[in-house]
């Protein structure tokens, strides 16, 4: 009688797995450090809009100034230790408005890259009394 064979040990798939291995493994890598570094980038916004949101509450209020306004979106910046690098933190006051933007750049898992920049503006009214 004669013998089947299978054909997958016939020999003509052999060295099929690493070829494989070398052309997803890269793929699958560039997914996972993009979502790491996509994470890293998200962070930093929520730390740029929460320092920009502590600063215009700080300058909006009847007593409020731009520069305690800048100290309490650096002192939001300072508590979040790495998570926004390069920051600057501008607020303008006039007598009905606000306006902070911080900026900044996102770390990085990439060596000598600067990361994603990341800019949060919020804006607003002051705190006045009104007489009536």
């Amino acid at each position: 009688m004669k013998k089947m064979r299978n054909h997958m040990t016939d020999g003509r798939e052999r060295g099929s797995a690493p070829v494989e291995f070398v052309l997803i493994i890269p793929v699958v890598l560039l997914i996972f450090f993009g979502i790491i570094q996509g994470s890293l980038w998200y962070q930093a916004q929520n730390v740029a809009h929460a320092a920009a949101a502590a600063a215009y509450n700080d300058a909006r209020v009847s007593d409020g100034s731009a520069g305690s306004g800048q100290a309490a979106g650096s002192q939001v910046i300072a508590n979040h230790g790495g998570s926004l690098n390069g920051v600057s933190v501008s607020v303008s006051r006039t007598a009905n408005q606000v306006n902070v933007t911080v900026t900044g750049s996102a770390p990085t898992i990439v060596p000598g890259w600067g990361g994603p920049s990341v800019t949060q503006t919020v804006s607003g009214p002051t705190e006045r009394w009104v007489n009536r």
